[in-house]
């Protein structure tokens, strides 16, 4: 499989698509103005402290406070067995930039652990979603490219993925000789047929990085940033490149430079799978991933074959549907749903990656009666999703032939992160009809009527609205009239929504 990286940098924005066989699969994009929060640390103070949830809200001084759970302070877990880190949650890679040790124990009440005004040295390890301010944590770490260093945690741990058991014991035995007194490290996927020698310098790089953060929030204010993340590109390549990626593109003369330097120094490796992109035309373009973008804004997605699926997001659960359509290149209706949904498997992984949608996902695959095709169908499905490397779990058909996935939440998705609400259907999709308004309109007329003295009456209203009470419904404007005894007259104003109006009195 051919993977390729582009970058586009420009000043208010950095977007980077990671492209597998042509096609577009995955995007991160972070904008100059809204940065991103994942992995920055902060001087924060306890506003709230809350033993009925085991959490505690910290301010870290944005306008929404960090939640912070019992568990993710050092010393709520004193007893039992550490288990191994899981590298999406506690090495950082896959976008996870803080550490969550999981333990086999009892978790100390939130009320020991922490007062309010208390001031904490916390890192964001999820970054706001939709209405809720970040996620963070007291067990700060930092990353680097072959090790997370847990600066205040004992610990050695080794990321899921590497799985061949000699190579775990040696990397395990390595940084269990290597790790400092009273801190702890996690050894990332990367590392793998790595020497010590190189492990050792990225500690030292680690260590150096921490002294100078601890440094700082000796004398920092409280609710101030201590450390910042790399910025998206670098945190890409530190995260992201390994040997799935064989180039990575770069349109900006300023990022390609600071990634040499950056590969050269940390990942040599590296450095000639790096080409600088001198092109007039946008990257994205020449790459097709515009138009890939552009796609995974729609609601409604067609398939090659006629067929489409239909995406609606709540707030934590996504709906997807999937529609024959057109489709009828099969011989009876069996073969015709499984066909279709053998395709739109493809094109809903697809989605989920492009579109980084995650929470609780019920699929609606269309009928099928043969027990056979639905678990090909389920087996397909799980294939696909072993490209995915957000942790995603898939259940079997149910009774009612849907199929429920869990896709981790790591940040906003690609329409939430790209989109507003729209301020006149509140993301419904749809608004009152023509005659709705109409009518609506009527009653307020006849309520305004009543409620003030007046001998006229003004409708102001959109162009369309104007013409539908002169037109099918000026009967019902001349019963109005009478009805009131009074005069009604109309303005049209463009400015105005079709559902908004004005009755002004005179």
């Amino acid at each position: 499989m051919s993977t390729e990286l582009l970058v586009n940098v420009a000043p208010f924005e950095t977007r980077i698509a990671r492209v597998e066989n042509g096609r577009a699969e995955e995007l991160y994009v972070e904008r100059t103005r809204g940065k991103g929060l994942r992995g920055n640390m902060y001087l924060g103070k306890v506003q709230r402290v809350i033993p009925g949830i085991q959490a505690a809200f910290v301010d870290i001084g944005m306008d929404r406070a960090g939640f912070l759970y019992a568990g993710d302070v050092p010393g709520a877990r004193c007893e039992g067995e550490i288990m191994d880190a899981d590298e999406e949650q506690e090495a950082k890679d896959d976008d996870e930039t803080s550490l969550n040790v999981g333990y086999k124990q009892n978790i100390a009440p939130i009320a020991q652990l922490l007062r309010e005004g208390q001031e904490i040295l916390v890192q964001v390890s999820r970054e706001p979603i939709s209405s809720k301010g970040p996620r963070l944590t007291a067990m700060v770490s930092l990353a680097g490219r072959y090790l997370v260093y847990l600066p205040e945690l004992d610990h050695v741990g080794i990321a899921r993925r590497l799985e061949d058991e000699d190579e775990r014991t040696r990397l395990l035995d390595i940084a269990e000789d290597i790790k400092l007194e009273g801190s702890g490290l996690i050894v990332r996927t990367v590392a793998e047929g790595h020497s010590k020698e190189e492990l050792e310098q990225d500690l030292k790089f680690l260590v150096r990085l921490w002294q100078d953060v601890d440094e700082r929030r000796k004398k920092a204010a409280p609710k101030s940033m201590i450390h910042t993340e790399l910025n998206l590109y670098l945190r890409v390549m530190r995260d992201f490149v390994d040997d799935e990626v064989d180039k990575i593109h770069i349109d900006s003369k300023e990022a390609y430079e600071s990634m040499k330097s950056f590969a050269s120094r940390f990942m040599p490796e590296v450095s000639n799978r790096l080409y600088y992109y001198p092109g007039s035309r946008p990257i994205f373009d020449v790459y097709g991933v515009e138009e890939e973008v552009n796609r995974a804004l729609l609601r409604k997605v067609d398939l090659k074959s006629g067929g489409s699926i239909v995406i609606d997001q709540a707030e934590a659960l996504i709906a997807i549907d999937v529609n024959s359509g057109s489709f009828v290149g099969s011989r009876n209706s069996e073969e015709t749903s499984f066909k279709t949904n053998l395709e739109a498997v493809h094109e809903i992984v697809h989605q989920l990656r492009l579109r980084n949608l995650g929470g609780i996902i019920v699929i609606d695959f269309i009928d099928m009666e043969d027990e056979a095709n639905q678990q090909k169908v389920l087996e397909v499905l799980e294939d696909a999703l072993t490209r995915d490397k957000t942790k995603t779990h898939a259940l079997p058909f149910t009774e009612l032939g849907l199929v429920q996935l869990t896709r981790k939440r790591t940040r906003d998705s690609l329409g939430r992160m790209l989109q507003n609400e729209c301020e006149h259907c509140g993301s419904t999709g749809l608004i009152k009809s023509k005659q709705t308004v109409c009518y609506h309109l009527f009653r307020e007329v006849v309520a305004e009527a009543r409620a003030y003295p007046s001998e006229k009456l003004m409708v102001i209203a959109h162009p369309i609205l104007i013409d539908l009470m002169l037109g099918e419904e000026n009967e019902m404007v001349v019963q109005l009239e009478t009805f009131l005894g009074k005069e009604i007259s109309f303005k049209h104003d463009e400015t105005f929504a079709l559902d908004h109006y004005e009755v002004v009195l005179q």
